[in-house]
């Protein structure tokens, strides 16, 4: 079974619902048919995340400051279980800094940080050996993460994340 990285482009005003009404977050994420007239916004780093999350802040989990927060940041929603840990959500504000700080490294600096055997050391999901796929694959990736970032933060739009 994968582990996929999921972000969901929300409004502040959803953003307060889903804080006042955490379980709204699973109805949000996954919606049975045309529940929503206007679903969110959604993007996915498919199985990259765990890898991207590693070479901005050099830590398996957790790590400090906007970068942290780009992959596996944010605050959690009390009492929700998205499929693999729970929904965490981040403000406009903190989008914003996480944005600045995704465009202060692009692409081919974040994969000059790759060191197979640190990643392998780190049990960093789903493994990955530094072929020049994988460059390919983090690198699409993550440059689709710094636009999503970007778009979010131009909208004034908030984040749900969430790993399925």
């Amino acid at each position: 079974m994968s582990m996929i990285g999921s972000y969901l482009r929300i409004s502040p005003d959803q953003l307060t619902a889903l804080i006042n009404q955490p379980a709204l977050a699973a109805e949000l994420a996954y919606p049975d048919d045309g529940e929503f007239p206007e679903p969110p916004v959604s993007f996915d780093l498919d199985k990259s995340w765990h890898l991207i999350h590693f070479l901005l802040t050099g830590e398996a989990w957790g790590g400090e400051g906007p970068l942290a927060m780009a992959v596996l940041g944010g605050e959690a929603l009390a009492d929700t279980d998205a499929g693999y840990g729970p929904f965490r959500y981040l403000r406009p504000d903190e989008v914003c800094a996480a944005a600045d700080a995704l465009n202060s490294i692009d692409a081919s600096t974040l994969w000059s940080r790759f060191d197979a055997d640190r990643a392998e050391a780190a049990e960093i999901y789903p493994g990955w050996t530094g072929e020049d796929l994988d460059r390919q694959y983090v690198c699409h990736h993550y440059e689709a993460l710094r636009q999503f970032y970007n778009a979010t933060c131009s909208d004034g739009g908030a984040l749900l994340l969430y790993i399925c």
